[in-house]
């Protein structure tokens, strides 16, 4: 019996395991860009586009990524694209509250931050975030009171910070040090 071993990779990642991957087109031999960062529309935390330059000038719409492993690779060489070119990337971008969640501020509803989104888990099969990774930093070198957010928690998104509800009830992934005696 021959199994398939790209069916048993698991499609959820991290952004950090996606960014800077190469991307392949299926009629090139060797990498036709890199992955900067991922295009979320922060309405429904869809991925709607590889953005494939510094500064998302040049793009990959989801229909055109054929697969995710080994390598991800995309149709052809037209695939990569000006954001304009792709409606929804368009939208996306232009829309005021878009900002990316890599590094985005979060608090509560009452104002409480929580730290930076220093990651976030994306289901690549489905294509949304399902979980922001979210930490304090010290020195900016430092995390701690690291915490995992899922998006159902998420308010709304906007430029400068991600708003999530009160009344999370998810412990942090890191405990602070406890005082002698305490």
């Amino acid at each position: 019996m021959v199994v398939n071993c790209a069916i048993l990779v698991s499609m959820k990642k991290l952004f950090s395991e996606i960014q800077g991957r190469p991307v392949f087109s299926r009629d090139t031999t060797g990498p036709v860009a890199r992955i900067f960062d991922l295009v979320i529309d922060p309405t429904n935390g869809t991925l709607v586009a590889l953005s494939v330059h510094p500064s998302a000038a040049k793009i990959v719409g989801t229909r055109d990524i054929l697969s995710w492993y080994p390598h991800i690779v995309i149709r052809d060489m037209d695939s990569i694209t000006e954001p304009d070119e792709v409606i929804k990337v368009h939208e996306v971008l232009s829309d005021s509250s878009y900002g990316p969640f890599f590094k985005n501020t979060v608090v509560t509803e009452s104002g409480e931050e929580l730290g930076r989104v220093f990651d976030y888990v994306i289901n690549l099969d489905a294509g949304v975030v399902l979980n922001l990774m979210v930490a304090k930093t010290f020195l900016g070198l430092v995390h701690f009171s690291e915490r995992i957010i899922p998006v159902s928690d998420i308010i709304r998104v906007e430029p400068d910070r991600i708003i999530i509800k009160d009344d999370m009830r998810i412990p942090e992934t890191v405990r602070e040090p406890e005082m002698m005696g305490a």
